[in-house]
Order: C-alpha cells, then sequence, then structure tokens
C-alpha cells in the first residue's frame, strides 16, 4: 500500500488529478492507443475465425508494429492513468480483471500467431482467436467499468 500511497503523491499523480488537461490528454491518448492494438487484435482474429479471406494471415506481421505502438501508448497513459488513483485501482476487481485479460490476451494472441505458423488445425486456431478476441474485449470493457466502479 505505502508504493501505491507514493505513487498517487508522485508529480505524476498530482499532475493527472489536479491539472486541467491532464486527464482528458492522458485518457484521450489511452483510447488511441486501445483503439489501434483493437483494430490490429481484432481484425487478424477476425481474419483466423474466417472472415476476409481474400487476405493472408501471415500479412498481419507487418502490422504488429503498428500494435505494439498502440500497446505502448496504452501502457505509457494507463500507468499515468493509473497514478491518479493508484490505491483505489489497485484493488477494485474490474481493474484487476482488466490487467489479467490484457495479459492473457497477450499471450492468446501470440499463441494465435504461433498457430498459424505452425499451421496448426484450423479448430485450434479458431479456438485460440475467439478466446484472444473475449479477452481483448473484456479488458476493453472492464477497463471502461473502471470509471463507475470507482
Amino acid at each position: 500500500m505505502g508504493f501505491l500511497l507514493w505513487y498517487e503523491e508522485s508529480g505524476i499523480g498530482i499532475f493527472i488529478r489536479e491539472s486541467l488537461w491532464g486527464y482528458p490528454i492522458t485518457l484521450s491518448s489511452h483510447a488511441v492507443g486501445m483503439a489501434t492494438v483493437m483494430g490490429v487484435v481484432l481484425a487478424l482474429n477476425f481474419r483466423v475465425l474466417g472472415y476476409a479471406k481474400g487476405v493472408s494471415i501471415l500479412a498481419f506481421d507487418k502490422l504488429f508494429l503498428v500494435g505494439w505502438v498502440g500497446f505502448i501508448i496504452n501502457l505509457i497513459s494507463g500507468l499515468i492513468l493509473f497514478a491518479g488513483s493508484a490505491s483505489l485501482y489497485f484493488f477494485q476487481g474490474s481493474f484487476q480483471l482488466k490487467i489479467g485479460a490484457i495479459v492473457l490476451g497477450g499471450i492468446l494472441m501470440k499463441l494465435v500467431m504461433n498457430s498459424v505458423r505452425e499451421n496448426k488445425s484450423p479448430a485450434t486456431q479458431k479456438t485460440l482467436a475467439a478466446f484472444c478476441s473475449l479477452c481483448w474485449l473484456v479488458g476493453l470493457v472492464t477497463g471502461r467499468l473502471m470509471a463507475y466502479l470507482g
């Protein structure tokens, strides 16, 4: 708990809570990063699930750089937003579920691409893609719920 309180009282925590534009700009950056990550993840997963069959799944390798840029934006902006109320968010069930879903979604994204590269069965690929999409959507929804449950 000591670290959480220290982080809240740090310059970042004070900035996000007290500056006029700190919170809205950081939250907007978080939304842009999230849209970028979700766009890449869901596009790939929907392709694996059978949509847009004319597009090569391996062509998505080139989009992963864009996805990583979005993820870095999200990570940085998320850490800044977290500083505003770290001791509240850390113990909030929606925050814990959000972080768990994002971590699991990232692992599943890697497994989806590995299953495609290793030419695993279509059923395996589709199952991984469906669960990966679900994890990212849970992360998105629970992240939004944090604003209303705190």
